[in-house]
């Protein structure tokens, strides 16, 4: 790709996805231009994964049962993944995180693991 095409292409992108400071192979741009194009298509598609582990302190160890839930997302923001992370714990603690994939390397690392087409 030459580098108009690629600017081009970048200025594109850079409407929905936030590109500061990323540096982007050929391939990779393509596949943000994909999402750009096909983001009706993505939104809302979500996928969760559920694992368990040990864990301990000082006193006691623990089981946690934890579930990583990624929801693609396009609105007037542009285009980001949701990430909620929620950890129940064999104690009855429960906890709940969430985050917002926004940058265009965390959202193309997302999108490569977690929503394959």
């Amino acid at each position: 790709m030459d580098s108009n095409e690629k600017n081009r292409m970048r200025e594109e992108i850079g409407e929905f996805i936030d590109l500061k400071y990323g540096r982007f192979t050929d391939e990779e741009m393509e596949r943000l231009h994909d999402l750009v194009q096909n983001r009706d298509e993505y939104d809302g598609m979500s996928s969760s994964y559920t694992h368990e582990y040990k864990t301990f302190d000082s006193e006691d160890t623990y089981r946690v049962n934890e579930t990583n839930t990624y929801t693609f997302r396009s609105d007037e923001n542009g285009i980001h993944v949701d990430h909620e992370t929620v950890k129940d714990w064999d104690d009855g603690q429960h906890d709940s995180y969430t985050d917002i994939l926004s940058k265009g390397r965390d959202i193309l690392n997302v999108v490569g693991r977690v929503f394959r087409k």
